[in-house]
């Protein structure tokens, strides 16, 4: 039976969103994107999406089609707004973390602190099959092929059941 895998992302700007995107088309899974309630564009959506960072709030989000509790594997993709989990990716990782069987996660910023924000979604969940964190600067250029290629193969890993080892008795 094949492992059932979803890709939840939020993505405001397009980069979480392109990644994802790439992931998903690699893996041949359900994607479902975190709709948000609340309004992020201009300058005041800016300001709340900063300030709900944090002060690590969480929001209003629209329901969703899939139950993670369906699948074996969940990715969680997340934008870094200073220096943290998005609002949207916060709320829904708390609403689910005792949904998930085995999760991963990935991350893009434009700015150092993608590794901090995964060290969050860790603490929330335990242990990770893999994770990822991307700069928009390597997503614009077009240099993350190679690292959602590894990144994929992890998943790939980290999914396949345990192979039984073999004990001998010493004598």
């Amino acid at each position: 039976m094949a492992n059932r895998i979803l890709l939840v992302y939020f993505s405001r700007t397009g980069h979480t969103r392109k990644v994802a995107m790439d992931i998903a088309s690699a893996l041949g899974c359900d994607v479902e994107e975190i709709r948000d309630r609340v309004g992020r564009g201009g300058l005041v959506g800016y300001a709340r999406s900063s300030l709900e960072a944090i002060a690590r709030f969480d929001t209003l989000l629209a329901q969703t089609r899939h139950d993670p509790a369906d699948y074996d594997l969940v990715v969680v993709g997340t934008p870094i707004w200073f220096w943290s989990l998005s609002s949207p990716v916060r709320t829904w990782a708390r609403r689910h973390r005792d949904d998930l069987r085995k999760v991963a996660f990935f991350c893009t910023c434009g700015s150092p602190g993608g590794q901090r924000a995964l060290a969050e979604l860790e603490a929330l969940y335990g242990s990770t099959v893999a994770s990822l964190a991307l700069t928009d600067r390597e997503i614009d250029a077009g240099q993350i092929g190679s690292k959602v290629a590894t990144f994929v193969e992890g998943l790939a890993a980290g999914t396949r059941p345990r192979a039984r080892t073999a004990t001998t008795a010493r004598g």
